[in-house]
């Protein structure tokens, strides 16, 4: 028996080192957040709701609804006036008007809380804020049924459940720690890629709940804070150190190993594309980088893990450096990371040798035009002419020190590896070594050393 009770303790050491324990700690998650669907320059002047269950219509104070009034009608449009927001339903007839703002949630509960936004579907509820003559739409729905349509948007459903896992944790880290991103808005997150991709139910199945389910109120936590945690696509080798990409240091946000990424065969894993010097001119003025006409960019540096760490864009006016993320994002119609070479494109140029041949009658060699000498009565010389003709009194050939005439400058190649910002956790990353047979807490302390799973309360 004390055998056996030492075995077990010795199994218990061995599965601490390896897993850390979900801890009941006190990290405060919301029960909903704020995701704002249509605004600033997408805010539409009406919208078009539809729930199969009816509506409670009310007011939102953030993410708290006071219900006003229900309804069994099952379409509503909710429009701006000059008074303000109006509601009618789909015959005409006026449920409410001159208000600011207003808040709709399906007459529903659970995982049957939806309803439809100009024909898309989303969980939870929405309200609707005047803004001008425009209104400013915002799904209010409850944390983990948000994070359905993320883990299904930033995966495919069809991936192994450790990697969705790993994602259903980095989101929920996300929103957590950046609930005040948009906060001047009215709302928590975009629905982008600025925050996080969402799109309501579009892309769910029934392979997106258990992810989410199964890591309900799991967190990671560095140095008992929530960890700021990020990921992208693809990532090459190696992931990058944060302070490559935005500047700061952050101890769990270095680089590591990548290997199970199968960089080759992912979208944009491995990419090209190209930028004449007029896009190339056009882009740095939109952006306010005035340097003339682009005749030249140049990789100045590279990180130990070959990204791009700064880069020169020089013009007919003068030169600008990019340092850091700053060299993908100035150029992200082409770029896709920050993992890249750039190359001049030229065209129309002629062909000059670049080696003269010689022969002593017997064999003929080649030599380039900066070794010769020149023999004359003042003595020997050497070649210092980018050019020489030389002639046999029929032909004669030039020569030059350069190996051609690159002809006209007409613009730039790039050509690189990998998806996103490169700091975190590769998706597709996660993915391979999902299908490796590690579990999704090994995928995240991976990509995330240092770091503690516990369970937020």
């Amino acid at each position: 028996m004390q055998k056996r009770i030492g075995l077990c303790l010795l199994l218990c050491v061995l599965l601490l080192t390896v897993y850390p324990l979900g801890v009941h700690a006190d990290y405060t998650l919301p029960q909903f957040v704020r995701i704002g669907l249509m605004y600033g320059n997408g805010a539409p002047k009406s919208v078009v709701l539809e729930s199969v269950n009816g509506f409670q219509i009310g007011k939102y104070d953030g993410r708290e609804f006071s219900l006003n009034q229900e309804t069994d009608k099952k379409k509503l449009t909710v429009s701006m006036a000059e008074d303000g927001i109006s509601i009618a339903d789909a015959t005409g007839v006026m449920l409410a008007s001159a208000l600011k703002s207003v808040g709709i949630k399906p007459n529903a509960s659970g995982k049957e809380q939806k309803l439809k936004i100009d024909g898309v579907e989303y969980r939870g509820g929405v309200d609707c804020t005047a803004d001008g003559d425009r209104m400013t739409v915002v799904n209010v729905v409850f944390l983990d049924h948000y994070l359905y349509g993320v883990v299904s948007r930033e995966m495919s459903a069809s991936w192994h459940k450790n990697a969705l896992k790993a994602q259903a944790v980095c989101a929920r880290n996300y929103v957590t720690v950046h609930l005040d991103k948009h906060a001047s808005d009215g709302f928590d997150l975009c629905s982008g890629v600025h925050c996080q991709a969402y799109s309501g139910t579009r892309v769910e199945t029934e392979q997106s709940f258990a992810p989410v389910d199964e890591t309900t109120r799991q967190v990671l936590t560095y140095g008992g804070k929530l960890a700021e945690l990020y990921y992208s696509s693809s990532m090459g080798e190696r992931t990058e150190d944060v302070k490559h990409v935005w500047g700061n240091s952050v101890p769990y946000l270095i680089s590591v190993d990548n290997s199970y990424e199968d960089t080759a065969s992912v979208t944009n894993g491995i990419w090209s594309g190209t930028l004449t010097c007029e896009e190339a001119t056009t882009i740095m003025r939109n952006k306010g980088y005035d340097v003339g006409d682009v005749k030249k960019i140049e990789v100045l540096e590279y990180t130990e893990n070959g990204r791009v760490l700064k880069m020169e864009v020089t013009g007919s006016k003068g030169s600008k450096v990019f340092q850091r993320e700053g060299c993908r994002t100035l150029f992200n119609t082409v770029t896709k990371s920050q993992a890249f070479t750039v190359k001049p494109i030229y065209e129309g140029g002629q062909k000059i040798p670049s080696d003269v041949q010689i022969t002593d009658g017997t064999k003929t060699g080649s030599f380039p035009v900066s070794s010769l000498v020149i023999l004359s009565a003042t003595g020997r010389s050497n070649v210092t002419t980018a050019l020489i003709t030389v002639s046999d009194g029929v032909t004669q050939t030039t020569y030059s020190k350069k190996k051609a005439d690159e002809g006209t400058l007409t613009g730039f190649r790039f050509d690189g590896t990998g998806w996103g910002h490169s700091v975190g956790m590769s998706q597709y990353g996660a993915k391979g070594m999902a299908e490796a047979g590690f579990d999704y807490v090994e995928i995240l302390l991976h990509y995330f050393p240092g770091t503690n799973l516990e369970n937020a309360y």
